[in-house]
């Protein structure tokens, strides 16, 4: 396996063992959506009731096989708006966030992992979804939709409703 095809099989194996360590067992994966809006990356990160996002990052692999882990390529903190609050949030803008905690040096990659911490009922979660910004040129978005590194084009809404902590209000 070629490295060209080894990085993203990589950053998908890892990004569902660190997805399955928070959720119970035989529970469905809850997938980030994304989209471009005005040039900036929007990313819809999947929020149980109640949950708001203190921060988020731009995270990949380390190049440094040896140290493994990750590299933060940024990082922001104290949501600005209640949309960012709620888990909608442009990446890399001052935006979304008060306080840019690592600048963004270069373009983004082409795929990357999207990190957040979330606080719910004054317990501090985190958050971790996947980014393939390839899956952008093969879906028209309409206004409201996000697609998931799989392409599956998903609502705010839809991208909540994955959460098992969700249950009741897809009952309602």
């Amino acid at each position: 396996m070629t490295s060209t095809y080894l990085f993203p099989a990589l950053l998908v194996g890892v990004t569902l063992a660190a997805l399955t360590s928070c959720i119970p067992p035989n529970s469905p994966i809850a997938y980030a959506g994304f989209r471009m809006t005005g040039g900036d990356l929007v990313v819809a990160m999947p929020l149980c009731s109640g949950e708001t996002v203190e921060s988020a990052k731009i995270a990949v692999p380390s190049k440094d096989e040896e140290k493994g882990g990750f590299e933060t390529l940024w990082s922001a903190r104290g949501p600005r708006t209640a949309e960012a609050r709620g888990g909608i949030f442009q990446v890399n803008s001052p935006r979304s966030f008060a306080e840019v905690t690592k600048d963004l040096s270069g373009d983004l990659p082409d795929e990357f992992y999207v990190d957040t911490r979330q606080v719910r009922k004054d317990r501090t979660v985190n958050g971790s979804g996947y980014v393939d910004l390839a899956e952008l040129e093969s879906v028209d978005l309409a206004n409201g939709e996000f697609v998931t590194h799989e392409g599956k084009v998903m609502t705010r809404a839809e991208i909540n409703a994955q959460l098992p902590c969700n249950e009741k209000d897809k009952q309602k």
